[in-house]
């Protein structure tokens, strides 16, 4: 039973990417048609190199030429954010921004209305309070220009952060040697650096879903009893604090959690471990609910009145798939929280309705994942073309849609998507046709499956993939070593 309900989740995973796949060599037509016909060669070409055993002689390890190419990674993302920060702090990352030097130069928050209508966005306000508190008592002369540009700094730690606890999560499942590669794969990831300008949700949510995927690896390989409580209460914490800063990382957790209950040894260790992180994620959410609550008092009357339901996602991603003012002005209109999800429900029926059941086959599948896995920029060059400080700088011609060089860079990173998709799909094959009982990156494919059922429902938007590039970039490393390996097994068989 196991390895069924295995086999169907990676038969569900290669279902998924395939249609992704399909999405992403439909944009690169549309949009870097040379990449299409580069493609082909390129995937030859790291075929041909697994033939090549490369051999690094000490004292120069692959540990320490991976430092080496990180710190070089880290000085140019630095160079690279900064040159290409834009001018307006504008959408949701630039309000909270706002809001939290508001909070530390004149001790007060005027706009409580939006945290009541976004309150996903509260502990990012709450931490961004923290750490511009810390940069005015080092610098006490700072305004919200000096609160911004730390800001750049620290989405780039984040970024880099995030890269190191994937380096070293390679290095736990497959060695140093495999490590490097999958590390030197993801400095490669241009989308990364395109969105470390951005202290968001989408950076930090980025850093969480790796601390997440390193505990619940460590829990699954801790020999002793102890190391799986201590790490699997870690998790549960982690898990709370994902969820109240951005619901999608939840997905991994939801994901953890199914694969936990497929894989059980016993009921009773299954049980223990699920009453354990449910624990530890009830208790840890009290605790920053409390805090928040201190930070931003919000009472019951403005969040009844300005809370938008969770069907207003849904019945707004209905008309294309993304944002839509006059759907959120829509909601608005009505004074309770309970008046808005009837009037919500209302209108989603209808919209379904009009689109009738071959409409919605169309819409779910097709345009809206176009418009999730559509973009190899995730975003980037969209959202670096809003008012960019320097917008006829030597990065700039290449990162905005309007700059001399942007084909180019549609080329690099339509490219480097084909070769990451390719490679999660030959991971996903290997586990598919594998008879491994422990696949420690199987609830990283189901995460993928359940951030595609997602934006089924949702809003969707490329940007929303960006804090799961570098769990993508671990499901395809998988798929490269699993080829490797192969090959090598075959070669030696004769």
């Amino acid at each position: 039973m196991k390895q069924l309900l295995t086999k169907c989740n990676n038969a569900v995973y290669l279902c998924i990417l395939y249609m992704i796949s399909m999405i992403a060599l439909g944009s690169m037509v549309s949009k870097a048609f040379f990449a299409v016909l580069l493609l082909p060669f390129v995937l030859y070409g790291i075929y041909r190199l697994f033939f090549c055993e490369i051999q690094i002689k000490k004292p120069l390890s692959y540990r320490l030429l991976w430092w080496i190419f990180f710190a070089l990674f880290v000085l140019f993302l630095f160079i690279f954010a900064y040159a290409v920060r834009v001018e307006s702090l504008s959408w949701d990352w630039g309000k909270v921004i706002r809001s939290a030097s508001e909070r530390v130069l004149t001790g007060n928050l005027i706009d409580k209305a939006y945290f009541a209508r976004y309150p996903n966005n509260r502990l990012w306000y709450c931490v961004l309070v923290f750490i511009f508190y810390g940069v005015k008592a080092l610098y006490p002369a700072a305004e919200l220009e000096q609160f911004y540009l730390f800001s750049i700094a620290f989405g780039c730690v984040m970024v880099c952060a995030s890269i190191l606890f994937l380096h070293h999560i390679a290095a736990m499942l497959w060695g140093e040697k495999k490590a490097f590669f999958a590390g030197i794969f993801a400095l490669f990831c241009f989308p990364l650096m395109m969105w470390a300008p951005y202290a968001y949700t989408d950076t930090s949510g980025m850093l969480v879903l790796m601390l997440l995927l390193w505990l619940w690896i460590k829990a699954d390989n801790a020999q002793r009893h102890g190391g799986q409580i201590l790490f699997a209460a870690l998790f549960g914490i982690t898990a709370a604090v994902a969820y109240k800063l951005k619901v999608t990382v939840f997905i991994f957790v939801i994901a953890a959690l199914i694969v936990l209950i497929i894989r059980r040894q016993s009921w009773k260790k299954m049980a223990i471990g699920l009453c354990l992180i449910l624990f530890c994620f009830a208790g840890t959410g009290q605790v920053l609910e409390a805090g928040m609550q201190q930070v931003i008092d919000i009472d019951d009357e403005l969040y009844n009145q300005m809370e938008l339901p969770l069907t207003h996602w849904i019945m707004m991603s209905l008309k294309y798939g993304g944002y839509v003012q006059e759907d959120v002005d829509y909601t608005m209109s009505f004074p309770t929280y309970e008046e808005k999800k009837n009037a919500n429900i209302k209108e989603i029926k209808k919209r379904l309705k009009e689109k009738g059941v071959l409409g919605c086959a169309k819409f779910f599948f097709t345009d809206k994942q176009i418009r999730t896995w559509g973009d190899a920029t995730f975003s980037g060059c969209d959202y670096l073309s809003r008012e960019p400080v320097n917008p006829d700088g030597f990065f700039e011609a290449f990162v905005t849609q309007e700059g001399a060089w942007n084909w180019l860079l549609l080329l690099y990173v339509s490219l480097y998507y084909g070769v990451l998709l390719a490679g999660m799909f030959l991971g996903g094959i290997a586990a598919w046709i594998g008879r491994e009982d422990r696949q420690p990156l199987l609830a990283g494919r189901v995460t993928i499956i359940g951030i595609f059922a997602l934006m089924m429902i949702w809003e969707c938007n490329s940007r929303y993939i960006v804090l799961f590039l570098p769990l993508m970039v671990l499901l395809s490393s998988e798929g490269y070593c699993k080829l490797r390996k192969q090959l090598y097994e075959r070669r030696a068989r004769g």
